[in-house]
């Protein structure tokens, strides 16, 4: 029998219930029907497949092994977090299994541990940059919720697959919104997340309205253009679909600037420079009044606030143990002892800021650090502030409104030779002298060492073609930026012809 539910489940779990819409050509009230419900059917399924799961006897039981077994067959059509969470917030997911991370302070939880299901809730991963929803259904026992299931769904990779699938056309816009005004999906990815009703002005009042109702016309202009269309709120979903056909257009849009050493290094160390400020304000401001845990997080919690670059702040104690950390997700790596790191061994024996070199982080990406001392009125070390950054999200903002030429590429070098960022991730946190990946290339390694032992200058190498096999000749330039004496070289390279 418990073979025969399983394999009933494994059925279930992989097959689609629903079917892809047809090529869209307009703009009308059955077509919007159409695709608001499309949508609408994509995320029901998956609460049903977690509901599914969550009456299992591995799940009533709160058997891992068992309930990722389930959640990997879900995986294999919706992309996101899959996760298993328990009642004090500490939770399982898929790849990583037992996180060590905690959400029992996320908005949507006291609502799931009281049995309700989460539908659509909005979640921005500081350390991944990953932009989700949440799917989410509690495990109930003999009328007690025991725990939860959940998917993270990546909108990004959502809204690949709502793109291709509707087959818009370049005049036709299509985007979808929360009862708040928050852009869930869109079909241009970079406007996820903005705030419809405070970001356009002439949509605002439009949208307000329709946000009351469950269809309706709308009619706004947006980038010179006016658009002119329909919404529909999904039959399950608290969200609203606006689809609308781009009228004559009233001007041109401007190109984004292309990008040069000259213009982006500058941004880079003002960027740089403003995330210190903001701490060292922050920090100052409360000197002397940080007697206890409350006055510390709310230090940390206002650094955070103001830079989202900063993935999570740390308060050090004297001895090397990371005493508070927030955000409170990764309050279970409180009380870790980290005193061995160099730049603690630094921060500890001089007594002066320091900027970390690259390392890789518990969550799997290369991160850097800013530590600041706390000395008291007798010039005593008291703790210190570690700032978390991710030099990779850090690049993506400050490139998001620039144009890199196709054969164009930038990567970021500390002089040891680590990749700080480079466009292709693979790249990051490599070592350019050691790693066998750079061995064959002469004089790649040639031009890595002058690049390391010289500020600014330019020069020649050959290397693979971007997301390719064969082998081009490159040329580039770069410039430094720094901080607390860790330097950073930034390089622009174009392909010689």
């Amino acid at each position: 029998m418990k073979n025969f539910l399983f394999i009933f489940i494994v059925l279930v779990l992989t097959t689609m219930l629903w079917a892809e819409p047809a090529q869209i050509d307009e703009v009308d009230a059955a077509t919007i029907n159409i695709a608001a419900d499309y949508l609408d059917n994509i995320c029901m399924d998956a609460l049903a497949k977690l509901q599914l799961i969550a009456m299992t006897p591995e799940a009533q039981s709160g058997d891992w092994n068992g309930i990722k077994a389930y959640l990997s067959l879900a995986q294999q059509r919706l992309p996101g977090v899959y996760f298993y969470v328990l009642p004090n917030g500490d939770y399982y997911s898929l790849g990583k299994d037992f996180t060590n991370l905690n959400l029992s302070n996320r908005g949507y939880f006291k609502p799931l541990f009281e049995g309700n299901t989460v539908k659509g809730y909005d979640i921005l991963s500081r350390s991944t940059g990953k932009k989700s929803a949440l799917m989410a259904a509690p495990i109930i026992k003999d009328g007690q919720v025991v725990g939860a299931l959940g998917i993270s769904v990546y909108l990004v990779a959502l809204h690949n697959r709502i793109n291709s699938d509707l087959g818009l056309s370049e005049n036709y816009t299509w985007f979808v919104v929360n009862s708040d005004g928050l852009v869930m999906l869109d079909m241009d990815k970079d406007f996820i997340f903005m705030n419809a009703l405070t970001a356009v002005s002439s949509l605002s009042d439009q949208l307000s309205q329709a946000l009351k109702n469950e269809s309706g016309s709308i009619k706004y202009n947006f980038d010179k253009v006016e658009r002119v269309g329909l919404y529909k709120k999904l039959p399950e979903m608290n969200w609203w679909m606006i689809m609308a056909k781009k009228q004559e257009q009233a001007g041109l849009k401007l190109p984004s600037p292309a990008i040069s050493i000259g213009k982006f290094v500058p941004e880079l160390q003002k960027s740089l420079n403003l995330i210190d400020a903001s701490a060292k304000t922050h920090i100052a401001a409360a000197q002397g009044s940080m007697k206890n845990e409350n006055e510390i997080r709310n230090v940390m919690t206002a650094i955070l606030e103001d830079n989202p670059s900063v993935v999570e702040t740390v308060f050090l104690d004297t001895k090397g143990i990371m005493t508070y950390i927030e955000p409170s997700v990764y309050k279970n790596f409180e009380g870790s002892d980290i005193s061995s790191q160099q730049h603690v061994i630094d921060v500890l024996k001089y007594q002066k800021p320091v900027f970390s070199s690259g390392f890789m982080a518990v969550e799997d990406f290369l991160a850097v650090v800013i530590v600041y001392p706390i000395l008291n009125d007798n010039n005593m070390l008291t703790g210190s502030f570690i700032l978390v950054l991710r030099p990779e999200l850090m690049m993506q903002k400050l490139l998001k409104d620039v144009n890199i030429p196709e054969d164009n590429e930038l990567w970021i070098m500390q002089p040891d030779g680590m990749i700080i960022y480079d466009d292709d991730p693979e790249e990051i946190g490599k070592m350019l002298f050691t790693d066998p990946a750079y061995a064959d290339f002469e004089s790649l390694l040639s031009l890595g060492h002058e690049i390391s032992e010289k500020s600014s200058g330019e020069g020649e190498y050959v290397f693979h073609l971007r997301n390719g096999s064969d082998k081009i000749l490159k040329s580039g330039n770069w410039d430094t930026v720094s901080l607390y004496g860790r330097e950073w070289r930034v390089v622009l390279v174009h392909k010689v012809d």
